[in-house]
C-alpha cells in the first residue's frame, strides 16, 4: 500500500498528467497555501523530488501516509524538506503492534496515523485504544470511509482471493460514534463517505473535530451535476438543527488528492469546479485548501 502527504493550490498551471479525469483543463484560481492531506507514498527513488519540484512552486504541502517499512525515509524526507512534506504513519488496526507503532510514529513526529480496511466496523470497542492513543498524542486521525476496491501489489484490481474488510465496515456514520466517545480527537474521514454523502455530512455538522476529504472518485462521476454537494452540506451555520459552534458546511471539507504528485492541477481544478457550481465564497475555499489543516496541525498558513 502507498502513502503520503502534501498539497497546496495553484496560481500558475503546470501541464498536469494523464489522470482520472481525462479532458479537465486546470483552471486559473487566486494563489492559496494548499496542504494535501492525502498524499500516498510511493516507494520510487524520486518520489520526493517530483513531490518537491511540483508542490513548492504551488506553495502546497502534502501529508505523506506511510506504513511502518518506509517510515525512515518519510522522517527524512520531512527533516529535508519541512516546507513540502508532514510526515504521517499508515497502520493496520488489526495488527497486534498497532498501538506501539502509533507510539513510535508519534516519536519521530508524525502529525497524523492513516488507517484503511479493518475487520470489524470502524467504531468497534476492540480499536478504542488505538483512538485514545492518538487523542492523547494529538494526531489526526484519518479513516478511509466509504468504497474500497481490492489492492493487488500496491495497486487497485481484482483478486480470487477472499477479503477480509470491506465497505461496510467503514460507514461515515461509526466516525460519528468516535467523535462522541473522543471529544478531543481530531478526525478526518476519507472520501465524504462515497457513496454514503448524507450520512458523511450529518456526522461532521454534529461532530466539532469531524471534518472530511473528497478524493477518489465522487468529483469525477458527479461533474455534470456538482451543484448537488450543496444537498449534502447545506447549513450555514448555527441554527435551530445544529450546534450552537458550527461553522458554514463546506468549512466541514479539507482538501486532498489520494493521486500522485503530478495530478496535483488536475485535482484542484476538480475542487475549483465544485466549489464554483456551490457557490463557495473565497474566504472558505482558503479554509478548505489549506487553512483548516493548518490549525489542525498547528502549521502557520503562508502568504
Amino acid at each position: 500500500m502507498k502513502i503520503a502527504l502534501g498539497l497546496l493550490a495553484a496560481a500558475v498551471a503546470l501541464a498536469p498528467a494523464p489522470s482520472r479525469a481525462q479532458g479537465l483543463s486546470p483552471a486559473p484560481a487566486p494563489r492559496r497555501f494548499v496542504i494535501d492531506s492525502h498524499q500516498h507514498y510511493q516507494d520510487a527513488p524520486d518520489y520526493f523530488d517530483r513531490l518537491v519540484r511540483i508542490y513548492r512552486p504551488r506553495s502546497a504541502m502534502a501529508c505523506v501516509l506511510t506504513l511502518m517499512k518506509d517510515w525512515p525515509a518519510v522522517k527524512k524526507a520531512a527533516a529535508t524538506y519541512p516546507d513540502v512534506v508532514i510526515p504521517y504513519g499508515y497502520i493496520k488496526v488489526d495488527d497486534p503492534n498497532a498501538l506501539a507503532e502509533i507510539e513510535t510514529f508519534a516519536a519521530g513526529g508524525a502529525k497524523g496515523i492513516k488507517m484503511h480496511t479493518p475487520r470489524r466496523d470502524w467504531d468497534d470497542e476492540s480499536y478504542f485504544p488505538l483512538y485514545r492513543k492518538m487523542q492523547d498524542l494529538g494526531l489526526v486521525a484519518l479513516f478511509h470511509t466509504g468504497i474500497v476496491c481490492t489492492i493487488v501489489d500496491g495497486n487497485c484490481g481484482s483478486s480470487d482471493e477472499p477479503q477480509s474488510s470491506s465497505m461496510a465496515r467503514m460507514r461515515p456514520s461509526y466516525l460519528h460514534t468516535i467523535s462522541r466517545a473522543f471529544p478531543r480527537l481530531r478526525i478526518q474521514g476519507a472520501h465524504l463517505g462515497n457513496p454514503w454523502y448524507d450520512e458523511a455530512a450529518e456526522a461532521a455538522r454534529w461532530s466539532r473535530h469531524l471534518y472530511f476529504d473528497i478524493t477518489g472518485s465522487s468529483l469525477i462521476k458527479k461533474q455534470k451535476n456538482l451543484a448537488v454537494f450543496k444537498d449534502y452540506l447545506w447549513w450555514e451555520g448555527p441554527t435551530a438543527h445544529s450546534p450552537g459552534d458550527a461553522v458554514y458546511a463546506f468549512e466541514k471539507l479539507v482538501f486532498g488528492t489520494d493521486e500522485p504528485p503530478e495530478n496535483l492541477d488536475v485535482v484542484l481544478a476538480r475542487h475549483e469546479a465544485m466549489l464554483e457550481a456551490c457557490g463557495v465564497p473565497e474566504k472558505s475555499r482558503r479554509l478548505i485548501y489549506g487553512g483548516t489543516m493548518a490549525r489542525l496541525l498547528g502549521i502557520t498558513v503562508r502568504p
